[in-house]
Formats: structure tokens, C-alpha cells, sequence
């Protein structure tokens, strides 16, 4: 294995508590409700969090503007997206716009194998260890001698870091830069809650994102997929939603396979009988697939 110089790049260090994290850049307080709402799929809050990550990537790492190596954003998931995808893909646009005529970056599917049902946030680093174990992780292209940046929201443990780094330094990746919207110092990563504190500070249930879906400011999230899935509320949640929304929920569902989709038998339930009923209410000849 070749081992890639690593840079860290973070747009909010934070120190303080769970409840109240600090940026240390600001001394200010945290917008952990933006933070949890771009966790779940809302557009204007990813789009905020990623421009600033590029924008402190840019400061931080100028060399990126110019260096005419092949720059690659890769991110790992097998069908639903999480939201570091859409975190990556606004830092992307970002960057190339920079870039100007320089070969564009570009976000890098990197395949999982499964899904798991567990919460990270609210599991033990010994239970994120077992998991990732349990999945695996592939390349689907090489990356020898290419950038490389890791764009994710939050670290605490660096444990899902360091399996996306591995994976990485064993293609012979050229140079490696981690890119978080958010780390936590020493102190505040020690606390069990912080994590979940961060993801529910707005969003406790999976109705506060009906706002963002009503306003077509919603992208679908692997996290939110699962949240649904799990919620006995879900059958109200979808009657809220465009239908384009509840047949992308139920194709990500469906191909995130059958071994996830048992673990939900009653979100399952619920997301295929509104699709059908969708299905049912749209005449034929406007069908799309």
C-alpha cells in the first residue's frame, strides 16, 4: 500500500457541548438546525455547507485551483445517496467554477455492498467498527495518482474516514484531502450524544421535512429513506408527497434489495401501497415507467 499525504480541511471546528457546540473559527454558536435539516435531504442547507467547505478548501488548500492532476470527490453508498453526495457535489461545482478551464473535478461513486439498519449516531464506536467491517467497499474505476477529496458532514471518530482513506491508499491514490463541514475537538467528540444532537437538532421526526419537500427543496437521502421506513407515521408522510417523490423513495427502496427492505415490513408496506395508489390515480398514457 502507498501511503497518500493526508490534509485536513474543516469549515466549522467545534469545541462546547452536545447542546451547544461552538465554531471555534466564530466563537459563535453552531447553525446545528441548518446542520441537521442538511443531514436530511434540504437543499438550501446542503447548498450553504457545501459552498462554504469549498470556499474554505479554496483557502486552505489554494494548490487544488491549479494543479492539473485529475481531481476526484468519492463517495460511498449503493443506491440511495447520503447526504455527503450532494455535500460533494455542490463542493464539485464549486471548485470547476475556480478551476476555469482545467479538467473538471468530479464526484466518484465509490459501491457498497449493503445497507445496514443501524443509526451511526447513536452506536458505539465498537458497533461502527463490527458494521463497517461487515460492508464492502469498491472502487468502480482507478484513481492511481489522482486528488482525492473526502467530503463528509461531520467527524468524531474518524472511523468511516479511515475506511474511505485505506481503500484509497490501496488503489494508489495520489494525494488525499478531507474535507468536513464539521469536527470535533477532543472534548466534544467524546461525548456519546454529540452526533445525535447535530442530526435532530431540527429534525425529530420525519415530518419536519415536509416544509422542504412542499417547497421542491428536497433531495432524497439514505438516512431519511431509513428514518421513513422506520416511522409508523410514514403512510401520512407520502400522502403529503409529489408523486415523483414516492416512486424515487420506493426504487431506492427497492434497490437498496431485499435484505434492507426486511428490515421495514411496515414502512415497506406503506411505501408500496402509496405507490400503487399513485400508479392507479395517473392515467395511462402519462406514465412514466
Amino acid at each position: 500500500m502507498i501511503t497518500a499525504p493526508l490534509v485536513d480541511v474543516a469549515a466549522h471546528p467545534l469545541t462546547g457541548t452536545a447542546a451547544h457546540p461552538i465554531d471555534m473559527n466564530t466563537g459563535m454558536f453552531f447553525d446545528t438546525a441548518a446542520y441537521s435539516l442538511m443531514k436530511h435531504g434540504d437543499v438550501p442547507s446542503i447548498r450553504g455547507f457545501g459552498t462554504e467547505l469549498a470556499n474554505a478548501l479554496v483557502e486552505d488548500v489554494p494548490w487544488l485551483l491549479a494543479t492539473g492532476r485529475p481531481i476526484v470527490l468519492p463517495v460511498a453508498y449503493l443506491e440511495a445517496k447520503p447526504a455527503c453526495f450532494y455535500l460533494a457535489s455542490v463542493v464539485c461545482d464549486v471548485l470547476n467554477e475556480a478551476r476555469g478551464q482545467r479538467t473538471p473535478a468530479r464526484v466518484l461513486h465509490v459501491h457498497k455492498d449493503s445497507v445496514t439498519h443501524i443509526d451511526y449516531a447513536a452506536s458505539s464506536a465498537q458497533d461502527r467498527r463490527k458494521d463497517l467491517a461487515s460492508i464492502g467497499f469498491r472502487l468502480v474505476e482507478p484513481v492511481r495518482d489522482a486528488i482525492a477529496i473526502v467530503v463528509d458532514d461531520v467527524r468524531v471518530t474518524g472511523l468511516a474516514e479511515q475506511v474511505m482513506v485505506d481503500l484509497l491508499q490501496d488503489n494508489g491514490i495520489g494525494q488525499i484531502v478531507t474535507a468536513y463541514v464539521a469536527t470535533c475537538d477532543e472534548r466534544l467528540a467524546a461525548d456519546p450524544r454529540v452526533e445525535a444532537a447535530l442530526n435532530h437538532a431540527q429534525v425529530r421526526s420525519i415530518h419536519d421535512m415536509l416544509p422542504s419537500v412542499q417547497r421542491g427543496e428536497f433531495v432524497p437521502t439514505i438516512r431519511f429513506l431509513k428514518r421513513l421506513l422506520a416511522d409508523p407515521d410514514a403512510a401520512d408522510f407520502l400522502a403529503a408527497c409529489p408523486t415523483e417523490l414516492v416512486q424515487q423513495f420506493r426504487a431506492d427502496a427497492e434497490a437498496t434489495g431485499a435484505d434492507f427492505l426486511a428490515g421495514y415490513p411496515a414502512g415497506t408496506a406503506a411505501l408500496c401501497a402509496e405507490s400503487e395508489r399513485r400508479m392507479q390515480a395517473t392515467p395511462e398514457g402519462v406514465r412514466h415507467g
